[in-house]
Formats: C-alpha cells, sequence, structure tokens
C-alpha cells in the first residue's frame, strides 16, 4: 500500500513539475513576442523601392480573345493585377514586417501580399484552364512565370512537373525542387516530397 502511494505522490509531482514549465516557457514565448510587438510598432518608416516587385508580363502572357466566362475572369484578373504593387512576403508575420519595414508601411506591404496570393491563386487557375483545353504551350507559359514569382500553390509545381514529364523534360523537375526548397510555405515539404517521387 505505501509502495501505491509513493508512486502516486510521484506521479503528482511530475504532472505538477511538468505543468509548472509549460506555463512557464509559455509565459516566456509570451513576453518575448510582446517585446518584438513593442519594438516593432516603434520601428520608423523605412523607404520601399528597393523592394522585389513583381512585373506581369502583359504582352508575353498568352492571353486569349474569349467568349468563356471563366477564362475571361481570370484573365482580366491577371491584367488588373499588373496595375497594382505585387510583393511575395509568404512567410513573415506582420510584426516582421514591421520590424524590417516600419508600422507605417503595413497596410502598403499587407496590400501587395494579398495581391500576391490572388496572383498566385489564379495563375493555377488559367494554367489549368489552358491545360484542360489541350493548349500545352500557352499553360507552359503560365506556369514557368508563376515558378518565377515563387509560387508556393503545390498543384502549380505539380502540374508543371507532370508537363516535364510528358514531355520528356524530366531534369527539369531538378529547378522546381531548388524553387520550391526556397519558399517560405508550409506547402513547402510537402511539394518537396512529391517532386523527389516524381523525379526517382
Amino acid at each position: 500500500m505505501l509502495i501505491v502511494v509513493t508512486i502516486i505522490i510521484i506521479l503528482y509531482l511530475l504532472i505538477r513539475f511538468s505543468g509548472s514549465k509549460t506555463t512557464f516557457n509559455l509565459r516566456k514565448e509570451k513576453e518575448a513576442f510582446l517585446q518584438r510587438e513593442r519594438q516593432a510598432n516603434v520601428t520608423r518608416k523605412k523607404d520601399l523601392s528597393g523592394l522585389n516587385y513583381i512585373n506581369i508580363p502583359i504582352d508575353t502572357l498568352p492571353f486569349i480573345a474569349t467568349e468563356d466566362s471563366e477564362l475571361k475572369a481570370i484573365q482580366n484578373t491577371v491584367k488588373e493585377l499588373a496595375d497594382k504593387k505585387i510583393l511575395n512576403l509568404t512567410g513573415l508575420s506582420n510584426t516582421d514586417l514591421k520590424l524590417e519595414y516600419g508600422t507605417a508601411n503595413i497596410t502598403f506591404l499587407s496590400q501587395c501580399d494579398g495581391n500576391f496570393t490572388l496572383l498566385a491563386k489564379t495563375l493555377y487557375k488559367w494554367a489549368l484552364w489552358l491545360h484542360d483545353h489541350a493548349m500545352e504551350n500557352e499553360a507552359l507559359s503560365v506556369l514557368e512565370f508563376g515558378i518565377q514569382c515563387n509560387t508556393d500553390v503545390s498543384k502549380h509545381y505539380f502540374l508543371l512537373a507532370e508537363h516535364y514529364i510528358k514531355y520528356n523534360q524530366k531534369e527539369k523537375i531538378k529547378t522546381l525542387i531548388q524553387t520550391a526548397e526556397g519558399i517560405k510555405s508550409l506547402s513547402k515539404d510537402n511539394i518537396i516530397k512529391y517532386l523527389k517521387e516524381l523525379q526517382s
């Protein structure tokens, strides 16, 4: 009986110690976050002219005269985005952005990042539409531009890799893997894993 009681007491103490340690770690993380946020909120506005803005090559992308409502909407979205500022800020939090570029720039940067997210999704939709309608060269043009923008849309990489395999250009998958290794996205590992499986 004494042994059982002793074991129960030990387990209780271990649980208490573990809980206290977890609470302590959470408190430290919260304090560190708040400290970064306070610092971010007083960071001065910085010049953004030297950032790597994405330019959409309207003259070289495969725009098609069409009455198809889906394709028309896709193409119109890309054309509208061509007149806006676009930045790939994937993986950076608002705190990161404020620390790096100043609090006064956060609204503008968020808009630029939102434009990138819309562009990445729209480019995949465009490439898929072209692929489904047997316009492989046009689809390739859109897909490769998306990769140049460091898109983080998984299916974009997969569709382009499948195109390379279909047209006996499997060696180009290596370049896709290198691009994927540089993106800051939760989808990164899955993209790389899938591409390596296709490559083998």
